[in-house]
């Protein structure tokens, strides 16, 4: 089995793609809680899933409300190790990974979970209209279902595979349950926990599932995630009993403190970023993208708007991540003449206006506007256009249609050859103008087939220098995030710095 090496900053709650306020309206008035007593854990969360389908997933947060329901193959611990879930072993054999399943595990309908469950969730994931896992998988190439084990003949590392089967790619559904046309908000996973009440932009609500093979994964007897969108209204439920958890705001911290919660913090790979569609506006042009990424002052934005709860950034892989290019640190300085040099011989020396979308909560609202005042230097507009994560995703990602997305990025660990599918190459879905770099093509399909890390990292790091070159978007900083809880929450710390499953969370 093989150790996540590249786990040293914790990104795995890549579920949040919050500054720390909810990216959809609502959180009025509320329905009581559906649920009390010892045991059960109320987290109030800034955003509401896009789906309950894994493989249909369009946010980065879906992964916090769907994998207490599914499990996987394998599974990644909070100290960075593949461990097994429903695969209790595997092993290389004639150039496949052959896992061997635990016997007797069933799915919430009772449909028996084996080898042949587990290749036609794999097929879907990979294949189905609408799949967003199916980037996920790209590595494997062929399924096998061999006296009764599962053989997935793969491209590049082991290690790739196996990551990429402990996320939503591998989480396994019922086969009954497919074309179920509920199934994005009446899950029917084998996990730990049953899905038992979904509202809508509200909350969603969790039982145990009594037939599961492992109860020291069900260590709440309840679990209800709720939507509550405003940062004052969460914090105030925790400190007056009617949550136990809640993400907050960095200014909210010392709040916190008074109240006698407990502070968890943590540095993520996620990054915010304004993302810019290359097939748009003025964006096809190389120097005005180098432009935008010399006239934004990261470190102003850091430390004045965001309080140092980011780190000002130009790439993808967080410091201390093995994928990290530590030349890059200098690369992009706050720099308006050399901005306006570069958009002057892109013939645009009176700079030029777009749109940006940006999700309408007021912490993004307020990362555009340092951004946008930040461009006018330049003679550069940027219009900003609030609205929904799900809709501005679905405009910027899926149809191509806005010129630039304020927004964050980042995936769990953080994966760099996810992180090279989605934003450098052809088809990524932060890519929707399509920009492409040859050598990129040429580093990725390298990288992705290297067997081992040194090689891995050499390509990975090469890939974050021309990227960069490029300019593909402009990324502002890593940021942290910070979390409240109270005193009955047991391991909320394993949450943060292991991988985005609430089974390792506990209630005394």
């Amino acid at each position: 089995m093989s150790r996540m090496t590249g786990r040293v900053l914790a990104a795995s709650l890549a579920v949040i793609a919050v500054l720390s306020a909810g990216c959809a309206q609502g959180g009025g008035e509320r329905a009581p809680s559906t649920q009390s007593g010892a045991g059960v854990l109320r987290f109030a969360y800034t955003a509401f899933p896009s789906t309950l389908d894994p493989h249909k997933a369009s946010t980065a947060w879906d992964e916090l409300y769907v994998l207490p329901v599914y499990d996987r193959l394998v599974t990644i611990t909070p100290e960075g190790e593949i461990a097994p879930m429903i695969a209790e072993s595997w092993k290389k054999k004639g150039g496949k990974e052959v896992f061997t399943l635990r016997s007797g595990a069933t799915f919430h309908d009772g449909t028996p979970l084996d080898a042949e469950a587990v290749r036609a969730n794999l097929e879907r994931a990979m294949t189905a209209k609408g799949s967003t896992a199916a980037s996920l998988l790209k590595m494997i190439k062929e399924v096998e279902v061999e006296d009764g084990a599962l053989a997935i003949r793969h491209t590049g590392s082991e290690e790739d595979l196996l990551n990429a089967l402990a996320h939503r790619g591998g989480a396994l559904i019922s086969p009954k349950a497919f074309d179920n046309p509920d199934l994005d908000r009446k899950p029917v996973g084998s996990g730990p926990y049953q899905v038992t009440d979904y509202r809508r932009d509200d909350r969603v609500v969790y039982k145990p599932f009594p037939g599961y093979y492992d109860k020291s994964a069900q260590r709440l007897k309840g679990l209800e995630m709720s939507f509550v969108n405003d940062d004052d209204t969460r914090l105030n439920g925790v400190r007056s009993g009617q949550y136990d958890a809640t993400l907050i705001r960095p200014e909210q911290a010392d709040t916190a403190r008074d109240a006698d919660l407990k502070m968890e913090e943590f540095l993520t790979g996620l990054v915010y970023q304004l993302n810019l569609n290359t097939g748009r506006s003025e964006f096809g042009d190389q120097r005005v993208r180098q432009a935008l990424n010399h006239a934004v002052d990261r470190r102003t934005i850091t430390d004045k708007l965001l309080l140092g709860s980011c780190e000002p950034t130009v790439q993808a892989a967080p410091a201390g991540h093995w994928a990290h290019e530590p030349s890059l640190e200098g690369a992009y300085p706050y720099d308006p003449a050399k901005a306006r040099q570069l958009l002057a011989a892109a013939g645009l020396p009176d700079g030029f206006s777009f749109t940006a979308l940006v999700w309408d909560n007021t912490a993004f609202v307020q990362l555009g506007e340092a951004i946008q005042d930040q461009f006018k230097d330049i003679g550069v507009e940027m219009k900003l256009r609030p609205m929904s994560a799900d809709q501005s995703i679905d405009l910027y990602q899926n149809r191509g249609q806005a010129d630039a997305l304020v927004s964050q990025i980042g995936v769990a660990g953080p994966d760099p050859r996810l992180i090279t599918q989605q934003d450098y190459l052809k088809g990524g879905l932060n890519n929707p103008g399509d920009l492409t770099v040859e050598r990129i093509e040429e580093l990725a399909e390298e990288s992705a087939a290297a067997t081992d890390r040194a090689a891995q990292q050499a390509g990975y790091r090469e890939i974050a220098k021309v990227a960069a070159e490029h300019a593909y978007n402009v990324p502002i900083c890593n940021r942290k995030l910070y979390y409240a809880v109270n005193d009955k929450v047991r391991d909320f710390g394993k949450l943060l710095t292991g991988f985005d499953d609430i089974r390792v969370v506990g209630m005394g």
